[in-house]
């Protein structure tokens, strides 16, 4: 392993022009370690893609590497990302005589993840393997790296940058810095927000990006990518709708400007194009004065302020990325960070100087904002935007198949790169397609999953496995409990999950004395930041989850807390978990609320923290309506008997000596029958020899 760290002085000397050189050489024409790009030192790795055993089939599995990293061990998890791309990105370019180009390049799905690193407490990885090599962000405790292919490197070799430690503050400067009103931003808590984005790239930045569209391309959707990471940890996913690049020269003249004229010119510019986006971004390659990028505070969805502009001036993607979301959260209501927000751990945050993560106060903007104004943000964005093509591994009209390129095909012997089926094939993917056929009829293509779910099982005419079903709400299950939407529904198996398996679910008692009092440990509903409604008694064992029997305290989400209630006359200690409004927005699941379904009260189950009577499931599938033996048989409509998934299709020899067989002993029952009704004796010549070595032929 080959590693590398620089520490430069100030002013030209031979040795760091000899340094600068030595790196130039190792890392290629591409990669150039620079100072004043924000790298401490870099590392030449080979990362190591790793599989894993039970994998479903169908389903888009993790995908896992193997990296060392200071001489450490990481194994680094990933799952793709959704919503960031349409299924045609929009990318705009330019030609000499300076007329508008359209292109839809194809970019591979599932190629943008997000994730993190195994064992360690503060990890964040978002990566992109589009160009076929690893290149991204990767945060492993409080330090920050960047991974990029090697270029040049004839094996699999990766640069991994480890970059300086979070920068003293640059001036990102926004307009109208007076803090609005707060309001009770309920709503906005209910729902995922989108944005919808077009970045844009100036001609300096295509210059630097060694005039190579694809590469600019590339760094869009990674920058999108990570500016994504950030918000989601408050419940808004970005979008990338499309790319401008000024491919020949700059559009717009922004010569001696002072930061906010350039954005103000942009942002005039940009008001004249009806095309519908929630915000546009551009990335210009000089340098901004005073600031390092500028956007006005809640310009959202607005028509003449939905935008923002930052300097994108090296190869440091993170610190690009970090510069236009925080121009893009002061789009959305945010504003800079004081002394008084925290920043759960960290120095600084986003909105202050800080490289990832946004603060309490930003929290509170966030919501405040989309709730009273940015009502472009609720609109889903449409994924499916035209243009049908062969060779986007979707199979879409008049299309048998679709193997995505020539090289891939290579490896489909159902598809061919034309998206038709290969000679004598019926099929190319799904859980009921085998060797380019139907799967044959009762052939189980999902397995129950638990004791309320249901097998499916292939028709024998289609590729695809019939939806997913279950047992009937209602259906009884273990511990006296009901199924209830694929799930048996038990205060037992729910203190189980989250107090270990000595655990056990607690009497009337616990529901009463904690649900009642209407705080975050105890209540049947959240009205808002710091409101809740008390349970009345008929309802309080619909509230929050309480167990007994609790030895140790498990290791729970972040910000999970625990609360024990002591109630002295039962002599009873009743545990639960609490949970407050703040956390909806950082996906932190609620574990301690009772699920619905779960039984109350005599004949009642929990539905929305009430408890109504059974009667709502409409269930009339009683054992004693089926003597005792009835369910759903099977879980398809045209499942048929369900077949041992080993059981082989007899072979033509096989069939052929059975039905010689038959024959045989149909003759022998014909004779035996005239001998007996017609008295006539008819010596049998068929010798039992001859007779068993025929039938063995």
């Amino acid at each position: 392993m080959r590693s590398g760290r620089t520490l430069l002085p100030q002013g030209p000397s031979l040795p760091t022009l000899v340094l600068v050189a030595l790196l130039v050489g190792a890392l290629g024409e591409d990669m150039i370690f620079h100072p004043e790009w924000g790298f401490e030192s870099y590392e030449i790795i080979i990362p190591k893609k790793l599989s894993f055993r039970g994998g479903q089939q169908g389903a888009v599995e993790q995908v896992s590497y193997l990296l060392q990293v200071k001489g450490k061990k990481y194994v680094l998890h990933l799952w793709p990302k959704r919503f960031l791309l349409p299924r045609n990105l929009k990318v705009l370019s330019y030609t000499e005589q300076e007329k508008l180009l359209e292109d839809h390049p194809y970019i591979p799905r599932d190629c943008n993840y997000v994730g993190s690193v195994e064992g360690t407490q503060d990890s964040e990885a978002t990566l992109s393997t589009c160009m076929g090599s690893l290149r991204g962000i990767l945060k492993i405790d409080e330090e920050h790296y960047q991974i990029e292919p090697l270029r040049g490197s004839s094996s699999v070799e990766h640069v991994i940058y480890l970059l300086k430690e979070e920068d003293k503050f640059q001036n990102h400067t926004s307009q109208n810095e007076n803090m609005a009103r707060r309001s009770d931003f309920y709503n906005s808590y209910k729902h995922q927000k989108y944005m919808e984005v077009y970045l844009f790239f100036d001609h300096g930045v295509y210059l630097f990006s060694e005039s190579n569209v694809t590469r600019v391309i590339y760094d869009a959707v990674l920058l999108m990518a990570i500016m994504d990471t950030f918000f989601k940890e408050v419940g808004m996913r970005l979008h990338l709708q499309g790319i401008e690049i000024w491919t020949e020269r700059d559009r717009l003249n922004f010569d001696r400007m002072e930061t906010n004229d350039i954005l103000n010119t942009f942002l005039r510019d940009q008001a004249k194009f009806t095309a519908a986006k929630d915000w546009s971004h551009l990335y210009i390659s000089m340098p901004l004065h005073h600031a390092s990028g500028w956007a006005y505070i809640g310009g959202a969805c607005t028509t003449n302020y939905s935008g923002s502009v930052s300097s994108y001036r090296n190869r440091n993607i993170l610190a690009a990325s970090r510069t236009s979301a925080h121009e893009l959260g002061h789009g959305v209501g945010m504003k800079h960070d004081t002394e008084f927000c925290q920043c759960r751990g960290r120095r600084t945050c986003i909105m202050g100087t800080g490289n990832s993560g946004f603060s309490n106060c930003s929290y509170l903007q966030f919501f405040d904002h989309v709730n009273s104004a940015a009502l472009c943000l609720n609109d889903i964005p449409a994924l499916d935007t035209g243009l049908v093509r062969c060779g986007n591994k979707i199979v879409e009209e008049n299309e048998d198949c679709d193997c995505g390129s020539r090289e891939e095909c290579k490896k489909d012997k159902c598809c061919q790169p034309d998206c038709k089926f290969t000679e004598g094939a019926n099929c190319s993917t799904g859980l009921c397609c085998h060797n380019c056929h139907f799967r044959p009829l009762g052939y189980m293509c999902r397995e129950e999953d638990n004791e309320c779910d249901l097998a499916e099982y292939c028709n024998g005419i289609s590729n695809f496995c019939p939806n997913d079903s279950y047992k009937l709400d209602g259906t009884p299950c273990k511990h006296n409990s009901l199924c209830f939407r694929k799930r048996c529904r038990s205060r037992y198996v729910q203190c189980q999950n989250i107090f270990g398996p000595h655990a056990k679910e607690a009497p009337d008692q616990c529901y009463h004395a904690v649900n009642l009092m209407g705080d975050q440990y105890g209540n049947c509903e959240i009205l808002g930041v710091r409101a809740y409604k008390a349970c009345t008694k008929a309802n309080a064992v619909c509230g929050r989850l309480q167990c007994i029997n609790v030895n140790t305290i498990p290791d729970l989400p972040e910000h999970t807390i625990v609360i024990s209630t002591h109630l002295q006359e039962e002599n009873l200690m009743c545990w639960g978990v609490g949970y407050h409004k703040a956390m909806i927005p950082m996906g932190i699941p609620d574990i301690g609320v009772i699920n619905d379904g779960t039984r109350c009260g005599y004949n009642g189950l929990c539905i929305n923290r009430t408890c109504v009577n059974d009667s709502v499931l409409d269930f009339n599938c009683f054992p004693q309506k089926c003597n005792h033996q009835g369910i759903w048989y099977g879980g398809s409509i045209d499942n048929g008997p369900a077949r041992k998934q080993k059981e082989e299709a007899p072979s033509p020899i096989q069939i052929v000596s059975i039905m010689l067989l038959r024959l045989i002993f149909l003759v022998i029952s014909v004779i035996v029958h005239l001998a007996k009704w017609h008295f006539v004796l008819i010596p049998i010549f068929f010798n039992v020899t001859f007779l068993q070595g025929w039938i063995g032929k």
